[in-house]
């Protein structure tokens, strides 16, 4: 997949995704796309085991419990993605065993691969 952010306080990542490669993301945040994407929807766990703990865990953080991914059929394609608040896009590049704690609503979207959950902090007064 390859990106590119344009604009200044609102910006917008355009992601041009090749024939079969999907990005998923949080509702919402979905611009404009090709034709040829392919929409699907799936809940924000990893399959029934995991379904009670992270899905409880996303709607008491505020969070959508459903995510959206974004796949390229027959051909390659391209999707738009940007924020609904003023400020700026940043990529990060995940790795494997790393992690990353955002603020709520600071995710936008994601490759394939990259797995959501909702963090709570752990002191009582936070």
């Amino acid at each position: 997949m390859q990106y590119e952010i344009k604009g200044g306080n609102l910006p917008v990542v355009i992601c041009s995704l090749d024939n079969g490669e999907s990005v998923f993301n949080e509702s919402g945040a979905m611009c404009w796309m090709s034709p040829n994407m392919e929409m699907t929807m799936r809940s924000g766990t990893n399959g029934l085991a995991t379904f009670s703990g992270k899905m409880f865990g996303r709607m008491f953080s505020g969070e959508n419990l459903f995510q959206n991914i974004y796949t390229a059929r027959n051909d390659s394609g391209m999707i738009a993605f940007a924020s609904s608040f003023p400020g700026s896009i940043r990529p990060v590049e995940i790795r494997p065993g790393d992690g990353l704690v955002v603020q709520k609503s600071g995710f936008l979207a994601a490759e394939a691969g990259v797995e959501l959950s909702a963090f709570f902090q752990k002191k009582a007064g936070a």
